[in-house]
């Protein structure tokens, strides 16, 4: 690919290439991020609106088939193709690179899309080869994000936490990749000993703290300092938090396989995550910049952090083959993937999303914009509201055994999630599609093309 000058600002790149086929490709890796954007809001309107109908189940005990989809739904379709888009575009200009291998990144979407599907709808009908031949398509989708990702992060490994933290959390997504597969055959083959549950256990934490949790602490530490200007720098105590999070979460999953000793790993990760709390708190005590929408989001995941904390320390002391056990298992995953997991990625979307959009548009010389354009941040208060307000009573209604609030609170976080995803499918739609210029024909605009976060 011809050489390429750096982004001008959330507009984009700058001069295009000088070769077709380089401006060609050049707009298909710009258009990437966007590619998996709108699956990923597909998922979430599809995930939160069926969570209502899904909860009764959920509360008889979660292993269940609707369960297991619908947390595939919002762990896949939602949480994961949402995090691969960001880092389609993150990652290069993280590195001061570019993608190694960029004509398999069309492949890899093509194969993600096809994995979600298939696993989606076999754990819905309960057919497990379905579901193995989906894993088996959607692992190979992994390996080939992670020669991309692995590419660009490895030769820049000594540059920062952020790019550290990024290429132990690719290797943590092939890991959990590779156990969702075994555990899959596993139903035909019985290739694993052990307990179904401390198995599943094993695949869901390597997934949600090594792959999950991992990007959050790392893109934090490099995204929340620009956003806030802390007048504290970021403390060396960052990197050690992620570094001894990657050994505790491969500790606790090697101790869920082998069916003993988690009591001590599990302590260790929630102490570790007290400090990525810690530091997170530092920063906005000393921040300059005024708290908006993005930061409430941060703030409020990091309460449902704490609470999940709590949440999956009981369950290390109770276990979830029984009647509480199945109660705080439900809470659980519901503070950690909507709660935490969740609020992150809407806050950060509130100014990575336009980024997104604006650089896809400058490489196809489509009309310019600016973020105001293609922003709607009035409704952003009641999506707050709904979402954690909503995903309150949800989890208290989990926690008491009680379907009827429980499903008054999964109602309300599913308006809430309707409409972010509603308004982030408009704000996504602006890629692809010419438009006028509004806001210079606004009397009301002064300065700025700054959308509130």
């Amino acid at each position: 690919m011809a050489a390429m000058s750096k982004p001008n600002g959330v507009g984009g790149p700058g001069p295009q290439p000088a070769s077709p086929h380089a401006t060609i490709q050049h707009l298909r890796i710009a258009r990437l991020p966007i590619q998996f954007w709108i699956p990923a809001v597909v998922a979430l309107a599809v995930g939160v609106g069926a969570l209502p109908w899904v909860i009764g189940d959920a509360q008889d005990f979660f292993y269940q088939a609707h369960v297991l989809a619908l947390v595939h739904v919002f762990t896949l379709g939602w949480i994961t193709a949402a995090m691969m888009g960001v880092m389609y575009r993150y990652v290069p200009a993280l590195t001061k690179g570019r993608l190694r291998f960029p004509a398999l990144a069309g492949v890899q979407l093509a194969l993600f899309l096809a994995g979600v599907v298939g696993m989606v709808t076999g754990f819905a009908i309960g057919h497990w080869a379905a579901t193995a031949i989906a894993a088996a398509v959607m692992t190979a989708s992994v390996v080939l994000f992670a020669m991309n990702m692995l590419a660009c992060l490895v030769p820049a490994l000594g540059r920062g936490v952020a790019e550290r933290g990024l290429a132990l959390a690719v290797v943590f997504l092939l890991a959990a990749a590779v156990l969702g597969l075994v555990l899959a055959l596993d139903k035909s083959f019985g290739l694993l000993g052990g307990s179904v549950l401390t198995n599943l256990a094993s695949h869901a934490h390597l997934a949600a703290l090594g792959w999950v949790t991992m990007t959050i602490c790392a893109v934090s530490y490099r995204m929340l300092p620009a956003f806030l200007l802390p007048q504290t720098v970021l403390p060396p105590a960052a990197g050690w938090q992620l570094g001894t999070l990657a050994v505790a979460v491969v500790a606790l999953s090697v101790s869920l396989l082998g069916g003993g000793g988690t009591g001590v790993w599990a302590g260790a990760i929630a102490l570790n995550l007290l400090a990525y709390a810690w530091i997170v708190a530092s920063m906005v005590r000393s921040r300059q910049m005024p708290i908006d929408w993005t930061v409430r989001h941060a703030l409020a995941g990091a309460c449902w952090l704490l609470a999940a904390l709590a949440l999956g320390a009981t369950l290390a002391a109770v276990g979830g083959d029984g009647e509480w056990g199945n109660r705080v298992a439900g809470a659980y995953g519901a503070a950690g993937l909507l709660g935490w997991v969740s609020n992150l990625i809407v806050g950060m979307s509130y100014r990575l999303v336009p980024g997104l959009v604006l650089g896809a548009r400058a490489v196809a010389g489509l009309p310019p914009l600016s973020p105001l354009d293609i922003s709607c941040p009035r409704p952003r208060p009641l999506v707050f509201a709904a979402w954690n307000g909503g995903l309150a009573l949800l989890a208290a209604g989990l926690l008491a055994g009680g379907l009827a609030p429980a499903r008054v609170g999964a109602s309300v976080l599913a308006a809430g999630g309707l409409t972010y995803a509603a308004l982030t499918a408009w704000t996504l739609s602006f890629a692809l599609r010419r438009a006028a210029r509004r806001s210079a024909r606004n009397p009301l605009r002064v300065l700025g093309d700054e959308a509130p976060g």
